[in-house]
């Protein structure tokens, strides 16, 4: 008899154990789509009184198009976008027309993050100096591997959500860099 109970004794423990292990690896591949950070704050500058001339350095579209690790960033970036215009029309907003300039200037931003995270670019200069005729907003995020994820971390905080929801804002563009199995974004709002 005593035999016996052991061994469902024993089932029960690795029953329990499995388990376990079931709900610890649900937990770490929803992390894994969810989990990031979008930093303490967003950046955004007044739009001017005049339109800026001389809109964009082919340099910069030059370096930023080519900086795209595929089409699957691309497609998840424009997805993104697609998810940022129902936030906007649930809002009673116009939705934001892609721009390649500001997705090619996103892209240019996303490969500083891995080395500084930050709207301080890494040679110490702001975040709109790629571009100052069409940066007049950023976002940032880290960690995300999924538009859901990224959208969401920036609409749960307060300065990225006004970004979003910014009624003068018309245009957008965004970059996905994966650098060390690490995504990171940057979301470029425009005027124009």
């Amino acid at each position: 008899m005593m035999k016996g109970r052991i061994t469902g004794n024993r089932k029960l423990i690795i029953a329990g154990v499995l388990l376990i292990i079931c709900l610890v690896t649900a937990l770490v591949l929803v992390n894994r789509q969810t989990s990031g950070s979008v930093g303490d704050e967003a950046a955004f500058r007044n739009r001017p009184k005049t339109a800026p001339q001389g809109m964009v350095d082919p340099n910069i579209i030059q370096k930023g198009t080519t900086a795209w690790q595929g089409q699957n960033y691309i497609n998840t970036a424009k997805s993104a976008l697609n998810l940022v215009n129902q936030q906007r029309t649930n809002n009673g907003l116009t939705p934001l027309q892609w721009d390649d300039s500001l997705a090619a200037c996103a892209m240019v931003r996303a490969l500083e993050l891995p080395s500084f995270f930050s709207h301080t670019r890494p040679d110490g200069s702001d975040w709109f100096t790629i571009c100052p005729n069409i940066m007049y907003g950023e976002n940032l995020a880290q960690g995300y591997n999924s538009a859901d994820g990224a959208v969401n971390g920036w609409m749960n905080s307060t300065m990225h959500r006004e970004n979003i929801l910014n009624a003068g804002f018309v245009s957008c563009g965004i970059g996905i860099y994966e650098s060390g199995g690490k995504w990171y974004w940057v979301q470029e709002f425009g005027y124009y």
